[in-house]
């Protein structure tokens, strides 16, 4: 599969985690990664060039009765229309000032490990999983190309963001602030945060995936278009 920049490195993040128990599997026109908690099973995720009758055959010829999400790169036919989001990338060029009206630490121990998995649980609507979360991010804790990062407002975790570095760029594969504390500034300071440190580490490149409410957020900060892309489900 011919791999646009977010995609190569979201396929070199998850290869880096197969130890972890993440499965990756090349097909011609896609990938497809398992997650490592079959509980989880809502963040399977294929990433396609275009998807289509016989990929779709494929997959349920593979996975038979298993739940994927589709980022296709271009629409298809012959699934309900998705959400379409957009990739996009950050040419840093210097680093940016930090705004140190937060308190930002980086996960480390099984504490600030449990606070990223409160945000993600609550953010995403998946607190009934909050332990299995805290699991796998108990887990990779020791991994040396991802950074997660807990956001506090009042001594209490507000936001979560996780850097997780490719061969050539960084992706910003976590990024979340509970509802009650957004509007306040603290996502862009810990995206600011998180970029200087890969800055620091060589890496001038971070690329995401963006919905239609961020993505103007995202343009302020510098990042330009990569690609859109077309969400789908197979369940």
């Amino acid at each position: 599969m011919r791999m646009n920049l977010y995609q190569k490195t979201t396929y070199e993040v998850y290869q880096a985690r197969e130890h972890f128990g993440y499965k990756i599997f090349d097909f011609d026109n896609m990938f497809a990664i398992l997650w490592n908690e079959q509980k989880l099973y809502y963040c399977n995720m294929i990433h396609a060039d275009k998807f289509g009758k016989e990929e779709l055959k494929t997959i349920k010829e593979k996975f038979p009765n298993t739940f994927f999400g589709v980022a296709s790169a271009h629409e298809a036919d012959n699934l309900e229309k998705g959400n379409a989001s957009y990739l996009l990338v950050l040419n840093v060029a210097d680093k940016f000032k930090e705004d140190k009206d937060f308190e930002i630490l980086k996960v480390t121990n099984e504490k600030t490990a449990a606070d990223f998995a409160d945000v993600i649980a609550e953010v995403y609507h998946k607190e009934k999983d909050k332990d299995l979360w805290l699991k796998s991010f108990k887990e990779e804790i020791a991994l040396d190309n991802c950074f997660r990062y807990v956001g506090y407002i009042d001594g209490k975790p507000a936001g979560a963001v996780e850097f997780s570095e490719g061969k050539e760029a960084v992706s910003v594969c976590w990024g979340a602030v509970k509802e009650v504390y957004r509007g306040k500034g603290l996502y862009k300071a810990m995206l600011y945060f998180a970029i200087n440190n890969e800055f620091d580490r060589g890496f001038n490149k971070i690329v995401l995936n963006s919905s239609e409410m961020g993505r103007a957020i995202y343009l302020k900060m510098g990042f330009v278009p990569l690609a859109d892309r077309f969400n789908y489900v197979v369940d």
